[in-house]
């Protein structure tokens, strides 16, 4: 059997969710967790899932908030069986548990992160912050130069030609020298076959093939440096370095309404094995939103904040 995480506290109309067929899951707001969510009052270390046999367990790891199956507070330490469309509490973030036969989500780690990022992405969205990446030469002829990533998908080029995104004038840049573009979560950066090559830190690329970029590494194109600035990936770490924010049981957030998806999947559980599809995302209304990320300012930084947006 298969345990569905859905975050039903996320911004928008589609819940996203990770599928898990381990011993133990791991929810909380660092970087280690499982299901990382990206919300002070959720503590780094804040919950766990257990498999017991054919069903699963709750634990609260001992976090500043507690942990919350419908209306009930979980003592400390204290395993608490749960089934399928259980809903539950971890500081002011709702989750729905769905338990079945179901494909685990491929690779747990990548999208655990990406679930992370797009939860901050949302959020800051909503509040009107400017999201998009920018790539900027920090050494160089064009030191100063920036580039910015507005569109998901959309193949940037970096080189000396004039029509290039990011023109260079660098002598040792090829003319299309390099690529660099914004799938999901992921900046991606290749060479173009140029004749100096690509440099990500102190690794030099395969031509023609993609790289993830991701900050503080910088890359080099002939004698420019060039640095990636993420809003998003800033303001969730720092998120996950923020102290627990302790919240009070009266500014909880009420819990949402139970999606079908766990009803279906609980009558399904004596099914075949789903196959090996990509696991569904699960439709919900919007609930509360989760780590709502303040405005950033000129000298940079954001405030990590969580509630109804400001109105």
């Amino acid at each position: 059997m298969a345990v569905t995480v859905v975050v039903r506290s996320a911004s928008g109309g589609e819940a996203p969710s990770l599928t898990f067929d381990g011993g133990r899951i791991v929810i909380g707001r660092s970087d280690g967790s499982d299901v990382r969510l990206p919300d002070p009052s959720v503590s780094l270390r804040h919950a766990s899932i257990r498999a017991q046999g054919a069903e699963y367990a709750l634990v609260d790891e001992g976090s500043t908030n507690g942990t919350w199956v419908g209306g009930v507070k979980l003592g400390p330490h204290t395993p608490r069986l749960v089934k399928s469309g259980d809903l539950v509490r971890v500081g002011r973030v709702w989750l729905e548990l769905v338990v079945g036969h179901k494909a685990p989500t491929p690779d747990l780690g990548l999208a655990t992160r990406d679930l992370a990022l797009a939860l901050v992405r949302s959020a800051m969205d909503a509040m009107g912050d400017d999201t998009r990446a920018v790539v900027r030469v920090a050494e160089g002829p064009d030191m100063g130069a920036e580039l910015r990533l507005v569109e998901e998908g959309r193949v940037y080029v970096i080189g000396r030609a004039e029509g290039c995104d990011l023109p260079l004038a660098d002598e040792d840049a090829s003319r299309e020298h390099a690529a660099v573009v914004r799938r999901g979560a992921q900046i991606l950066l290749r060479d173009l076959g140029s004749r100096n090559g690509v440099y990500l830190g102190d690794a030099r690329l395969t031509p023609e093939r993609d790289a993830a970029w991701r900050p503080p590494t910088m890359a080099r194109i002939g004698v420019s440096v060039l640095s990636l600035d993420e809003p998003v990936s800033l303001a969730l770490a720092e998120l996950e370095a923020a102290a627990d924010e302790a919240l009070p049981d009266a500014d909880a957030p009420p819990a949402p309404p139970s999606s079908a998806a766990a009803t279906a999947s609980a009558g399904a559980a004596s099914a075949p094995p789903a196959s090996d599809e990509a696991p569904a995302r699960v439709s919900s209304p919007r609930t509360a939103p989760i780590a709502e990320v303040g405005s950033r300012t000129a000298t940079g930084g954001a405030s990590a904040a969580c509630g109804p947006p400001p109105t």
